[in-house]
């Protein structure tokens, strides 16, 4: 039962991966990112296969051209003329992507390239989206302003009490998922409310979510491009929505058969010790 165990993990960690970096002004931040994501890419890279996929979503500065001149024979870079906002950039990006598990990581650095290797390891065969969790007991913060982890944390307990899965953390953009995840989910708000809408829907149709205790730091290149106000209105609203979907609605949890899942560990196990799933 070890080894059979020991190679499920085995082929989970073979699986490709697109790893979508949405970009909006940050310029200053680019060599950085380059310094810092280069040894995970050389990490995920000696197992699997690694595509990186930046979206400039609209960007006023030399973003664009930074990030030719930093990436430019190693990734694809995409550019939205005007910008559409953090889960619109990602939507863009998987439209782009091939890969089996697909990422999504901060351009500013505020979670560490490095943490995705360990997030990873969360992506068992029975897990749909693991989330990076700051707020997880294990996890970090480290020189966040308060402003925004009042905030984020005000978000999230809010989320917890209405949603079925109960996390520490669900307004992180530092993520993998599966690739049905994403070409499945509903998302009508293109902002950072998006990215928490994925994981809200996903848990409504039967997704399994599981957090990955991480370290959230302060930005150490440009600015926040938060507007709070309107993001505090925005996500109140989507709650409201939740609450009455919820209590008008039966209960419709997806009934998930793995197809895409078990053609290929069928095939692979098959050749190791003739054992399906």
């Amino acid at each position: 039962m070890h080894s059979r165990f020991s190679l499920l993990k085995k082929i989970e960690q073979q699986q490709s991966i697109s790893i979508i970096v949405p970009c909006f002004n940050e310029s200053e931040g680019i060599a950085s990112l380059k310094k810092k994501l280069g040894p995970v890419l050389t990490e995920l890279r000696a197992t699997r296969s690694v595509e990186v996929i930046f979206v400039d979503d609209g960007s006023s500065d030399d973003t664009f051209l930074i990030l030719h001149e930093y990436f430019g024979q190693e990734a694809q870079i995409i550019r939205h003329p005007k910008n559409k906002g953090l889960s619109a950039a990602t939507k863009t990006g998987v439209a782009h992507s091939r890969s089996d598990i697909i990422c999504t990581i901060d351009s500013d650095c505020t979670y560490e390239p490095y943490q995705l290797v360990g997030l990873l390891d969360f992506m068992y065969k029975d897990v749909d989206i693991v989330t990076a969790s700051p707020y997880h007991p294990k996890g970090k913060v480290k020189n966040v302003p308060e402003w925004r982890l009042f905030l984020s944390k005000g978000l999230s307990k809010l989320y917890r009490l209405v949603l079925p899965q109960k996390l520490y953390t669900y307004t992180s953009m530092f993520r993998a998922y599966r690739r049905e995840v994403l070409e499945t989910v509903n998302v009508n708000h293109p902002g950072f409310l998006g990215l928490v809408e994925i994981i809200a829907e996903a848990m409504l149709v039967g997704y399994k979510v599981v957090e990955y205790p991480a370290e959230l730091k302060r930005r150490e290149f440009g600015q926040s491009k938060l507007r709070v106000a309107r993001v505090i209105w925005s996500h109140l609203k989507y709650i409201s929505k939740l609450v009455v979907r919820q209590t008008l609605q039966p209960k419709k949890i997806r009934s998930r058969q793995y197809t895409y899942k078990a053609k290929i560990y069928t095939t692979k196990i098959n050749n190791e010790n003739d054992y399906t799933i």
